[in-house]
């Protein structure tokens, strides 16, 4: 079963194959995986994501939710 939290209307994310997954509308913006403490999470942004600045918004509130990271930017390539 997954479970979807929901951190506005449209955008949410969701636990599944060891990953949590972050939604806006139908489209999977990131995932994260490894993201157990202690582990060093992989963070896969999905290209051509975000595709605005409200999506963008809160996909900074997942990551800090889940890692820690207030800006998808300060990720490392």
């Amino acid at each position: 079963m997954k479970t979807v939290q929901f951190l506005a209307p449209n955008h949410c994310y969701f636990y599944s194959d060891n990953k949590i997954a972050f939604q806006s509308y139908d489209t999977i913006v990131c995932t994260v995986e490894n993201y157990e403490k202690g582990n060093h999470p992989i963070v896969t942004i999905t290209d051509g994501q975000p595709k605005s600045r409200t999506t963008a918004k809160y996909l900074n509130m997942f990551l800090k939710q889940i890692i820690g990271i207030d800006n998808y930017k300060d990720l490392s390539e």
